[in-house]
């Protein structure tokens, strides 16, 4: 018998598979921005490190492989940026294999080398989703996050 210790931040609440149907992934078309995130810099900690200063964390890409984590506070304003990250211009398909996979994305991301790739897909005033696959012996995941729509005095 094989022992997996867990390890993540994000709380999961595990359904039933006769559950699965009414939590399928959403249908989208092709997002706006597709880059790959950088194995070497994480940017987990960047974006712990900002949240810790504001509630909003204001996330912007391009397909010039430039990604920007900024924040504004009371007459200031803090900005990471990611330049030189690949721009994916596939479509990027999930198939009912990856979904069971799914299931089992907490096992073993102890360490940046369980994580063999990580794209971030956008599309404008609607959806991020972070799309990561695994080392092949455990699987993928695909995180849906809803986007507020920001008016342009946000911008």
């Amino acid at each position: 018998m094989t022992m997996i210790e867990v390890h993540h931040a994000v709380p999961v609440r595990i359904r039933k598979v006769e559950e699965l149907q009414y939590h399928v992934p959403p249908r989208m078309g092709m997002p706006d921005v597709q880059l790959e995130l950088p194995r070497e810099r994480p940017i987990r900690n960047v974006v712990e490190r900002l949240r810790a200063i504001s509630p909003h964390v204001y996330i912007e890409g391009s397909m010039a492989g430039v990604l920007t984590f900024r924040i504004d506070g009371d007459g200031s304003s803090i900005r990471t940026t990611y330049n030189k990250l690949i721009a994916i211009r596939e479509d990027t398909k999930q198939t009912s294999q990856d979904d069971d996979a799914s299931l089992h994305w907490q096992a073993s991301l102890s360490s940046n080398r369980d994580v063999s790739s990580a794209v971030l897909c956008m599309w404008e005033n609607e959806m991020l989703v972070l799309d990561v696959t695994l080392n092949p012996e455990i699987g993928r995941f695909m995180y849906y996050v809803p986007v507020h729509y920001l008016s342009e005095e946000w911008g």
